[in-house]
């Protein structure tokens, strides 16, 4: 029996499905995740935590295309291939304003990578299928279809005033001022950024960079085209070099006029306000060839006409002011970064940015050169100075010294002076430049806490029983019934159990104020001298006891015991109590670093250590304290034995093996 005939819809669908699996095998398999490992800076302190993103391999050489927010203050970078093998990777390149990088895979070995292609003309239509690949939430290898619902797309609403399109972008790197987005709705989260958006053909169309949560699958990718342009300069030069005349542009929506393109804005002192450009000229022409930008998505391409241009060329602009036509020559300038590097200064306890003139410009810094303060730890040395420092500072000088560079900072204050004392700071604030007295701190912060007198100790926790609680309860009398007996204590020792109603000491009656505080019982045992005997009265199910006590000394409270903000493992830690031991149910003679916290992308984080970790054995040295702990790390670094450092520590009721890697050690901070 012959086979039915195929419908034209099913034939259509048939052939779409083969596409969708071509484009899928032909892309996918060269498809990477990325792991960054990325210092952010959080009330002036450096924080290292770790972010993904995706990319595509796109030379042979292993070069792989991403957005610059994924690498975005990347201290290191991991890339993950589609058959689960990880490299370590470099960055050879990054265009904010673009927000495109690349990285270079770095093989154990030279080998050649399979790529794959950008596309070279932008050719899409509203409803021709598209891929999302890449890796959403960190989950690699996933791909999603949807359609273009527009391939030329500004973000720019009916309500919206294009004019502070830009501004909204970022306010000192602007991305997306070169092009119009690529509209879709494949499904994409975060993860997906910097993956390729594939059309059917299996050509890289876009990156996917933009994705909106709330209002349905609206996805925004950079144009294949434009992306494959910057990619190929940041490959051969690693830096993407671009003019500027300091006026930005409008369209003519909403004008009236038909031809041209409007001035929006010119910068004070800039090249266009010298040569007598003015906030709303229409030019007209660039040397000699008409321009025109009709709607606000035409915009862009016009401000990437004039930001290609050589520098140095002179060129000229035919502009209608007030219906008379007149020529401008400019001069096209070099354009500066936008921002400038920032870093923390540990022994200010404080974070920087560099001051760019752009930067300057938009907060009335004019002409000023420094560092502009853009966080402050708590506590810290530039929360103490005399007056403290706040963000928004602009530190000019520090003992005298200009200070326009990280480097320039570090050289003048970076070492502890002989004379150990305060450092003068001249910062200006708003208008006004001031001083402050400032007394910086080197090294490694460990906390010492301040010694407290010890209190006499019985060695018991205990619930309040007042008097209706204990009528209610049925019992004799009232006092404090005994919760929990630390082992080898003082009242462990008389033989006193949990159940215990302690109702006098010395002959006076204890009594409870209310039910839920026990100060009443501990205050007591304080008020009496260390070493001294003292007769405890209790009830144990309704027979009187009597306990003869020696009183001991307290132990001391985790908040007495010294810390230690180890900067080699990213990890906060602290001594081993008599109160951790306690809790765990451990021996007196276990020993051990307690685990405070841990900045996720540290080294510590990556090795997976969690706070609440006790530490006791790295480099398989066993870590009796910190000054221990900081010994065996050292030691074990400099065996340089293998790719790890085992690390082993209890959690609950477990001992676990965890494992520090080298790699991380040494490209982290």
């Amino acid at each position: 029996m012959s086979a039915s005939p195929q419908s034209p819809a099913q034939a259509v669908r048939d052939s779409d499905t083969t596409r969708i699996s071509e484009a899928r095998d032909r892309v996918l398999p060269v498809v990477v995740s990325i792991l960054n490992v990325r210092q952010d800076y959080q009330q002036g302190e450096p924080v290292l935590s770790v972010s993904s993103g995706s990319g595509t391999v796109v030379s042979p050489e292993g070069h792989i295309a991403t957005n610059a927010h994924v690498t975005q203050n990347g201290k290191s970078f991991r890339v993950v291939f589609a058959d689960g093998r990880e490299l370590p990777a470099r960055l050879v390149g990054t265009d904010t304003l673009s927000d495109l990088a690349v990285l270079q895979a770095i093989p154990p070995r030279p080998e050649k990578f399979a790529h794959a292609d950008f596309a070279d003309v932008l050719d899409l239509r509203p409803g021709d299928t598209v891929l999302a690949m890449g890796a959403p939430w960190g989950l690699s290898n996933s791909m999603s279809a949807g359609v273009v619902n527009n391939p030329r797309r500004l973000l720019v609403s009916l309500f919206d005033d294009e004019a502070d399109y830009e501004d909204r972008l970022g306010a000192d790197e602007p991305t997306g001022r070169y092009y119009a987005w690529i509209q879709h709705d494949a499904a994409i989260a975060p993860g997906n950024s910097g993956g390729p958006l594939v059309d059917l053909s299996g050509r890289i169309v876009g990156v996917n960079t933009r994705g909106m949560i709330f209002g349905g699958d609206l996805a925004f990718a950079i144009p294949g085209p434009d992306a494959g342009e910057v990619v190929r300069a940041l490959i051969a030069k690693g830096r993407i070099e671009r003019a500027q005349f300091g006026f930005r542009l409008r369209s003519l929506k909403g004008t009236g006029y038909s031809e041209g393109v409007l001035v929006n804005a010119v910068e004070r002192g800039s090249a266009a306000e010298k040569a007598g450009l003015r906030a709303g000229d229409r030019i007209l022409a660039l040397d000699g060839a008409a321009v025109s930008a009709p709607q606000p998505v035409d915009v862009p391409a016009l401000q990437r006409r004039f930001a290609e241009l050589p520098i140095g060329q002179r060129v000229q602009l035919a502009i209608d002011r007030d219906g008379r036509r007149r020529e401008i020559r400019l001069v096209a300038e070099s354009q500066p970064e936008g921002r400038g590097d920032e870093g923390a200064f540990e022994p200010f306890g404080l974070s920087l940015s560099e001051l760019t003139p752009a930067m300057g410009r938009r907060r009335n810094f004019e002409d000023a050169e420094g560092l502009l303060v853009t966080g402050i730890r708590p506590g810290g040395p530039a929360a103490i100075a005399r007056p403290a420092l706040a963000p928004g500072d602009l530190i000019l000088r520090v003992a005298g010294k200009p200070v326009r560079s990280l480097d320039e900072l570090e050289a003048v204050a970076g070492k502890p002076s002989g004379d150990g004392q305060p450092l003068v700071i001249e910062f200006q604030r708003e208008a006004e430049q001031r001083l402050a007295l400032l007394s910086p701190i080197h090294g490694d912060r460990v906390r010492t806490p301040l010694p407290e007198l010890p209190k006499a100790w019985s060695g018991v926790e205990v619930q309040p029983v007042t008097s209706s609680l204990a009528r209610d309860l049925g019992l004799a009398a009232s006092g404090f019934r005994i919760t929990r007996v630390y082992p080898g204590s003082p009242l462990a020792a008389a033989g006193a159990e949990v159940g215990d109603l302690l109702t006098a000491i010395d002959g006076e009656p204890l009594r409870a104020a209310n039910e839920n505080s026990d100060d009443g019982y501990h205050q007591r045992v304080r008020d009496l001298p260390i070493g001294s005997r003292a007769e405890f009265a209790a009830l144990r199910n309704g027979k009187t006891q009597s306990f003869a006590v020696t009183l001991g000394e307290s132990p001391v409270n985790t908040s007495g015991l010294r810390t230690l903000a180890l900067t080699r493992l990213r990890a906060q830690l602290r001594e081993f109590g008599f109160y951790d031991r306690a809790a765990r149910r451990l021996p007196a003679s276990q020993a051990g670093v307690v685990v405070d916290g841990v900045e996720t992308g540290g080294p510590a984080g990556l090795a997976h250590l969690q706070g609440g970790d006790i530490i006791i054995s790295l480099g398989n040295e066993p870590v009796r304290d910190l000054a221990g702990l900081a010994r065996s790390l050292d030691t074990a670094l400099a065996k340089g034995n293998g790719s790890v450092i085992p690390l082993q520590v209890l959690r609950g009721p477990e001992t676990r093996i965890l494992y520090l890697e080298r790699y991380w050690l040494t490209e982290t901070p």
